[in-house]
């Protein structure tokens, strides 16, 4: 049983494996604001992408001030698999035909500098976090012999080609094998690109909250959740002056010469959220034997995309993070995802032991597959970072640098490629842009759709929307005592009704993805507020929200 305290540590109700190692109890903590402020930057969200940011412009000399609407690393950062990679999952021909060789080519300089970047700062600050380089395997999605192999490794060898012209350590093997991999499936060919790193997400990310809480010109407030980021005053050839507010639940003003909102989606400009795909992807951790699989990023094509690399458990096992099965947030159900996955690792693995960790979390994945990094569209001072296209971890790193340097003035040869305001690749993901709004405005059929008749059907620590047809839908929480929780079914977005997340305890929007705890608590955007209770007016407080 989860405690409404538990969703303000994470974003869902099960516990990723990176809590193994490294309690909620073990990370930073931090103050609500309770009071107004000035300061340099603003900056809105304390995951990898906030607080990168935070460190760089810290070390730049810049004041920052970082806000959490929860705990630190609460969001999508800390259900992350670790993957540290420029072997993009979209592949280097396809984000050329968006983006052109340039575009394909900053895409692969960019993220081998996060890459390499988590290395350095985790070496400089001194940051014990299982960082370390190893091979990233992509294995063909047919067997060696099967119809269709062929011509699938004649792309594989195309795309290893063409990511050797932009620096990409990368080779093709017809006899691809992964020690360890001991099942009879065969294991196929694949493309190997060399070079590559994983980590520890949260040791990481807590040992640099830790050094920047040390520094003079840093402060962090969580619990803190921001309800608006506007441009005040006016500026026009070079006269007068704009600065920003960031508009706190509470009613507290930070003002800013620039602000951040690292979010996972933005507080504003729907043009951008329209851009996104928003998917659920899951994982487990299964012991397996310390040393008996090799260390490597491992991506398996067939049949439901499967990630795999490993993490430490303890002094005779290691942990195998395996992930995939991903889907549209509230379109499909959630609870057979880990059987599949399971049923997938034993297959190939069959010195796996027990399931110790099942966990899922959220992709936001951009039409043009780059993630949007910089100013907001029609803003001067608001900067996002969003679209993290499965790449999230070495996406936030770069983030840092990107932004810094905009706000400082200096020009950044990748600054082209992830800005906001791009048009051109986004008009030639035109048809996929019309497809998936074709496809999210058909959610609004649950409108007229319930997934329950009666209360009653509620077992104790489930959940459902009741939708009579005469008053509002409802969404019923029953806990474990079975005491019923009820809320307005309708996200504050924009009003698409929420479904039920067995696998979380959520109630998660089909439309944009917002996604809320069983108690209400907004959890992931692009929704500001909590779910309204449906017996009262008014909305689920922090304080409601975090009482145990």
């Amino acid at each position: 049983m989860t405690s409404p305290k538990h969703s303000m540590q994470t974003s869902g109700s099960t516990d990723a494996v990176w809590v193994h190692l490294q309690p909620y109890t073990a990370l930073p903590s931090f103050s609500p604001l309770t009071s107004d402020l000035t300061t340099d930057v603003c900056i809105v969200g304390a995951g990898i992408a906030g607080i990168s940011t935070a460190y760089e412009l810290v070390k730049r000399g810049k004041h920052v001030v970082l806000l959490e609407a929860r705990d630190v690393l609460s969001g999508e950062t800390g259900r992350t698999s670790g993957h540290l990679t420029n072997d993009l999952d979209d592949g280097y021909r396809e984000i050329a035909e968006k983006h052109g060789e340039g575009g394909a080519k900053a895409a692969a300089e960019s993220h081998a500098w996060a890459r390499d970047r988590i290395g350095e700062i985790a070496s400089e600050v001194g940051i014990d976090c299982e960082y370390r380089r190893l091979p990233a395997y992509d294995i063909s999605q047919f067997a060696r012999g099967a119809e269709g192999y062929e011509k699938e490794m004649s792309e594989l060898r195309a795309e290893a080609e063409y990511q050797k012209k932009l620096g990409v350590e990368t080779s093709v093997l017809e006899n691809l094998t992964v020690r360890g991999w001991t099942g009879a499936i065969d294991q196929r060919g694949g493309l190997v690109a060399d070079n590559q790193a994983t980590f520890h997400p949260t040791k990481y990310l807590a040992g640099l909250l830790k050094w920047l809480s040390k520094q003079p010109n840093f402060r962090c407030y969580t619990r803190t959740r921001v309800i608006s980021v506007e441009e005040k005053g006016v500026e026009v050839l070079g006269f007068g002056h704009k600065t920003v507010h960031v508009t706190t639940e509470a009613g507290h003003t930070v003002k800013a010469e620039q602000a951040v909102e690292a979010t996972c989606v933005p507080l504003q400009k729907l043009s951008i959220i329209t851009q996104l795909e928003f998917y659920r992807s899951y994982c487990i951790a299964v012991r397996v034997p310390r040393g008996s699989v090799e260390d490597c990023l491992l991506y398996d094509n067939a049949e439901v995309y499967k990630y795999v690399r490993l993490t430490t458990c303890d002094d005779k096992d290691d942990y195998l993070v395996v992930g995939g099965c991903d889907h549209k947030v509230g379109q499909e159900d959630t609870t057979p995802r880990f059987a599949e996955l399971e049923r997938w690792t034993r297959e190939r693995f069959t010195q796996a032991g027990t399931i110790d960790y099942k966990w899922s979390g959220q992709i936001f994945e951009p039409v043009d597959y780059m993630a949007f990094i910089g100013k907001n569209q029609g803003c001067e001072k608001i900067y996002v970072v969003t679209g993290d296209s499965g790449d999230g971890l070495t996406h936030g790193v770069l983030a840092g640098r990107l932004i810094s340097d905009e706000i400082e003035g200096i020009e950044n040869s990748w600054g082209r490629l992830y800005s906001p305001k791009r048009l051109g690749s986004v008009l030639k993901s035109l048809p996929t842009l019309i497809s998936h709004d074709l496809q999210i405005n058909t959610q609004y059929k649950r409108l007229l759709q319930t997934d329950i008749t009666d209360i009653e059907d509620l077992v104790p620590g489930s959940g459902g929307v009741l939708n009579n047809g005469v008053s509002a839908p409802a969404a019923i929480y029953k806990d474990e005592d079975g005491k019923v929780h009820s809320f307005s079914a309708l996200c504050p977005h924009l009003k698409g009704v929420v479904c039920w997340n067995t696998a979380e305890k959520s109630f998660d929007c089909p439309v944009h993805g917002s996604r809320f705890s069983k108690e209400g608590v907004c959890l992931i955007g692009p929704s500001k507020a909590n779910l309204s209770p449906s017996d009262a007016p008014g909305k689920v407080s922090q304080e409601q929200a975090a009482a145990a």
